[in-house]
């Protein structure tokens, strides 16, 4: 099982890297633990994704690298990398099946959702309890949802749920929602969204299904009870780096951490692309971006 180059994760850093890859005429197999496309398939509509001026779905623009990267031989193969290895001259890339070796590796796991870690939330996951509006918000049409997270993400799912006649209610903890200012002007002009900043979670409540969250006022420590029929969580991202066993790669964060431009890391010819490195604003179009430089940077280095 040897490529030229590994690149895990099919998100738009992946599949970018994949593609410039292959069509520079290097071996090279994608690795992907769930579903081509990644995150992409939960976006609804891209809207400042360059060349489109009336939005794209995350599943059309994943579906269109996708095809790109399969017309250029890139391989792919489904499995959850479970360890890296630099050895020397070579990587060796480790699922719970099957060990990979390589002459470079490009991590683009992206990130996954934070849990709010509080009482009820894995009693009622599927229950009343989602992270991702696009997947799971028609369940909830013509009711009522809490979103927990007031920043791009958090507003986005929220103006989604409101196009499913939902009544929504953004809960955040800072003083402020902190999502962009159109967005901020959409759910603030909106009679439909309900936002209690400075507010906490601290339970979810519930018999067979959601009915409520508890909730703490932090200006002035007032607990309260909100009755909905559904929750999104959507209080931030954190990279997907558990199969990294080298401290030295990750910082306070979790997330990689960046040696050069060139996107190289901190470990022999392990390189780092899209939401998962250090530093990454965390959108398609700079996802796109890293996966290019991260593909080139490794092709001139060790794949020429």
């Amino acid at each position: 099982m040897e490529y030229e180059l590994i690149v895990i994760g099919a998100g738009p850093a992946g599949l970018s890297a994949s593609i410039y890859a292959g069509r520079s005429r290097v071996k090279t197999l994608l690795l992907e633990r769930e579903t081509l496309g990644g995150y992409l398939l939960n976006i609804e509509s891209i809207e400042n994704y360059p060349g489109f001026p009336d939005g794209i779905s995350g599943v059309e623009l994943g579906s269109s690298m996708i095809a790109q990267a399969t017309r250029y031989g890139v391989q792919f193969a489904f499995a959850e990398v479970v360890e890296i290895d630099s050895q020397g001259s070579s990587i060796l890339v480790r699922t719970a099946d099957v060990a990979y070796r390589s002459k470079a590796c490009i991590v683009a796991t992206g990130c996954q959702p934070k849990r709010l870690n509080v009482p009820g939330e894995d009693a009622f996951a599927e229950r009343g309890v989602i992270y991702c509006a696009v997947c799971g918000g028609d369940q909830f049409q013509g009711k009522s949802v809490a979103v927990i997270g007031g920043g791009d993400s958090g507003v986005t799912e929220a103006l989604y749920l409101r196009r499913l006649d939902c009544r929504v209610t953004i809960i955040e903890t800072e003083h402020q929602i902190n999502s962009k200012q159109y967005l901020q002007e959409k759910v603030l002009g909106d009679p439909n969204i309900d936002i209690l900043c400075h507010t906490k979670v601290e339970a979810i409540r519930g018999d067979e299904w959601v009915s409520g969250i508890d909730l703490l006022d932090l200006s002035n420590n007032k607990r309260t009870m909100l009755k909905v029929d559904g929750i999104l969580v959507h209080a931030g991202r954190e990279p997907h780096t558990g199969f990294l066993n080298d401290g030295n790669l990750l910082d306070a964060e979790g997330a990689i951490k960046i040696a050069s431009p060139k996107l190289e890391t901190f470990a022999n010819k392990i390189y780092a692309a899209g939401d998962v490195r250090q530093g990454s604003p965390r959108q398609v179009a700079t996802a796109v971006g890293d996966g290019v430089t991260a593909a080139l940077s490794a092709y001139t280095s060790c794949l020429a």
